[in-house]
């Protein structure tokens, strides 16, 4: 994440001038109703005034206002002859409410200041980190994202053929052929509750638990690749009506430990997923192929699902004792279709 925009945006010149016109109009209606009624509580009127035009157009802007207001408010309250024993306490008082006034715009300037650098802070951390984590680390600094171990459902999706696809696309064509993959994606997901970890290329990893675990995380994980396979099979229909190839992925769903932290400093920051847990989902993936099936997911994971009361029908199961990096055996089930994409390609 590069660095991140705090330039507060200025107010334009036709705001500005009808914050002060309209400061201008109101401080003089409070001097006049100061010069019927006597009454001092009509001060604080004024400093609403001030810290509007402030918020609303700039410091400068409202120290005009503030000028303005004390104008006023010596007109509606003018001093006594110079040679008064009273003149003395006036100008003591006279320069205390100017200072208040003046402190009162630069205070609203600061506290609007303030907001705004929030705001955008949160909103550059919200483009490449969950909303309740860059709320967290706009809050609290990098320590909110320090690494910790947790159970989480990862999700591995890969485009098959992928390679040999780019090399007749035309630039253009492949940037925008991967904006749409990636949006289609991205919907599906944020849907379910869960978080892109990374895009690499034409594959993404996706996690289900990594800011505020679940009981419900492997079956959102699950209900995700569904809805991605059926949300595949939807687009490549469009892309058959218009002449252009299908669109093949493999997609994998495990559940298990994994160390999920954010890595980097204010001015690059990237959340990140590692452990066991992810390299047997890349390695399900891969297995797709072998098994001629879009969909595996470890048993693991829908063993954890019925746990938290989630069924998802037929499955085929699958035994695998030979996989690359892994020791032992993978237990594995690919859905029973076209009943699962009935299921889910209306959602």
């Amino acid at each position: 994440m590069s660095g991140m925009a705090t330039k507060r945006r200025q107010p334009a010149a036709s705001l500005k001038a009808a914050v002060l016109l309209v400061a201008f109009v109101v401080s003089a209606a409070v001097g006049y109703a100061d010069i019927v009624t006597g009454d001092l509580r009509l001060t604080a009127l004024y400093l609403v005034v001030i810290f509007g035009a402030a918020w609303l157009a700039g410091r400068w802007i409202g120290t005009l206002a503030a000028l303005i207001a004390f104008a006023w408010m010596v007109g509606a309250n003018p001093p006594p002859a110079f040679i008064s024993p009273r003149f003395a306490y006036y100008g003591v008082e006279g320069i205390g409410t100017a200072a208040v006034f003046l402190a009162c715009a630069l205070l609203a300037d600061r506290l609007r200041h303030s907001l705004d650098r929030e705001r955008l802070q949160n909103l550059n951390l919200s483009r490449y980190l969950p909303s309740e984590l860059a709320g967290r680390l706009a809050r609290e600094g990098l320590g909110a994202t320090r690494g910790r171990r947790t159970n989480a459902a990862i999700l591995f999706m890969d485009m098959r053929d992928f390679t040999a696809s780019v090399q007749t696309m035309e630039p253009d064509a492949l940037f925008g052929f991967l904006q749409e993959y990636r949006t289609l994606i991205s919907r599906i997901v944020e849907a379910e509750g869960g978080l892109i970890d990374k895009f690499i290329g034409d594959g993404v990893l996706v996690v289900f638990g990594a800011v505020r675990p679940s009981p419900d995380d492997a079956a959102a994980a699950i209900r995700c690749s569904l809805r991605l396979i059926a949300a595949i099979n939807a687009w490549n229909t469009e892309r058959a009506r218009h002449g252009e190839p299908p669109v093949r992925v493999g997609v994998a769903v495990h559940y298990g430990e994994v160390v999920i932290g954010a890595i980097g400093d204010e001015q690059r920051l990237e959340y990140s997923v590692v452990g066991h847990a992810v390299n047997v989902c890349s390695r399900i993936e891969r297995l797709t192929k072998k098994y001629s099936s879009p969909l595996l997911v470890s048993e693991e994971t829908l063993t954890e699902a019925a746990g938290g009361g989630t069924s998802f029908g037929d499955w085929h199961h699958i035994v695998d004792e030979d996989v690359h990096g892994i020791s032992g055996e993978l237990r594995l089930a690919a859905p029973a279709y076209p009943v699962a994409e009935a299921m889910y390609s209306q959602r």
